[in-house]
């Protein structure tokens, strides 16, 4: 090879051996170079780019320490054979998945997981932020209690006991920055590796896939209006049961009483547990607020799972985990010297932002904007659909599901939606086995509480034409 390319900015932080070697290692994954093709000798690049001959070995070195390059005695440096399609490979996945995940060039978002944020007072958190970072400037910036502040654990402590009927104290809860992640430290707290986990069916999948990738074995349990089907859930082996009682994803049904009963009889029984995942419960339209599964608990098998990812804001990274008192010491034996998640920062934001009430007053603001925002998708579905279409009513949460009456396949209709610039899901992503779904007629989610009024209003009218 008589000579590369390369351009050096002389001007730039980044080291001139550093530059060489990155352009020589991009050309090579990216397929420029071919095996076994010589590179430039060094007294040539030296004399080409005008830089010392330490600057090219230095460049080189590192090449063939990452097998890259070799140097053959009297032959000068050679590409090495190694398998590039590996890398091209990534890429494509890559770009797939970032085109998958961009959303901002839909003009009608039903995304599951957006909020309202125009109603949030950031002006007030952010003057709670500079409260925090003047007061505790030093102090703040340190490692924190692995388990979360004692201060945000005391008020998640008071507002689930008022709000939800939950019985603990503030050494019982465990601050996370999401579900996720605490439903993994659950995992390794009671060894559920090559275990079997019940859920529901239909139902979470990114806590079904959270199991998974543990290595647990996933029983799908059907969910009736009521409840988890009782009889599947004694067949199936499970030593642990993730469910949300008070809102029964997808379809927002509430577990009944005698379920509920029925449930911890079964945890009891079993020497099991049961992982009350107790997302959005806050945001009910219709009667009263249905009081927490671990109310009832009276024998330590309930695992309460809670988060403020959609009641704040899904930036604000901040669950929780309130464990039963006999699970306490293992968590202090095997997990406690895991790092805590969640930034001190936002910890004590949130801390001054329930204690000094915000939360109580935002929670009642957001559910009254909610509410109004549930009713005008259900009105302008039944405006435009009339008799094609059937909207599931939970009365909780920020989500409805439609049933389309059409013979088209669902994903004909989902491509058609999103090609017009409107995204909404698939129901059929909620199952965990395709065979378990009785419907026939296509369906779909739609989250509501990151929309406008109008754009709710004018996003079902433009559904409608675009399908019919």
């Amino acid at each position: 090879m008589n000579e590369l390319l390369i351009t050096l900015d002389r001007d730039s932080s980044v080291p001139l051996y550093v530059q060489i070697y990155d352009f020589i290692k991009k050309e090579i994954l990216e397929g420029h170079l071919s095996p076994n093709t010589s590179l430039p000798s060094i007294r040539k690049m030296s004399e080409q780019l005008k830089v010392n001959k330490t600057t090219l070995e230095t460049a080189y070195d590192q090449l063939m320490m990452e097998g890259l390059i070799e140097s053959v005695p009297r032959g000068g440096y050679y590409i090495k054979e190694i398998d590039i399609g590996f890398f091209h490979k990534l890429d494509h996945k890559n770009k797939l998945n970032r085109v998958k995940k961009t959303e901002s060039s839909y003009q009608y978002n039903f995304n599951l997981d957006h909020v309202d944020v125009q109603h949030f007072p950031i002006s007030t958190w952010r003057r709670l932020t500079n409260e925090v970072l003047s007061d505790e400037t030093f102090k703040i910036f340190n490692t924190g209690d692995s388990q979360g502040d004692l201060g945000l654990r005391e008020q998640i402590a008071n507002y689930v006991r008022f709000a939800r009927g939950v019985k603990c104290t503030a050494d019982q809860i465990i601050i996370g920055s999401h579900s996720q992640i605490l439903l993994m430290l659950v995992c390794n707290l009671i060894g559920l590796r090559e275990k079997i986990v019940a859920v529901g069916e239909p139902g979470y999948s990114l806590a079904t896939n959270v199991f998974e990738k543990y290595g647990c074995h996933i029983a799908p349990i059907s969910l009736e209006r009521d409840g988890m089907n009782q009889i599947e859930l004694e067949n199936s082996g499970a030593s642990i049961v993730f469910t949300s009682p008070s809102f029964q994803f997808p379809f927002g049904n509430i577990m009944k009483i005698q379920k509920r009963i029925s449930l911890l009889k079964w945890a009891s029984a079993n020497n099991a547990y049961i992982i009350e995942d107790d997302y959005l419960s806050e945001f009910r339209y219709s009667g009263e607020l249905i009081p927490s599964l671990q109310n009832l608990d009276r024998e330590e098998r309930v695992i309460y799972l809670g988060t403020f990812h959609g009641s704040l804001l899904p930036a604000i990274n901040i669950g929780y985990l309130i464990l039963p008192p006999h699970l306490l010491s293992e968590y202090y034996r095997s997990q406690y010297e895991f790092q805590q998640t969640t930034s001190r920062i936002e910890q004590k934001t949130l801390e001054l932002f329930m204690r000094n009430g915000h939360w109580e007053r935002h929670r009642f603001r957001m559910k009254e904007i909610y509410k109004k925002k549930y009713g005008t998708i259900i009105n302008a579905i039944e405006a435009c659909f009339k008799d094609k279409a059937v909207v599931f009513k939970g009365q909780t949460g920020l989500h409805i599901v439609l049933e389309v009456i059409t013979s088209e396949k669902e994903e004909n209709l989902l491509q058609k939606a999103r090609k017009a610039g409107i995204n909404l899901y698939s129901l059929s992503d909620t199952w965990y086995r395709q065979a378990n779904n009785p419907f026939i007629n296509p369906m779909f989610l739609l989250g509501f509480g990151g929309l406008t009024i109008e754009e709710i209003e004018n996003g079902i009218a433009i559904l409608y034409r675009t399908w019919f």
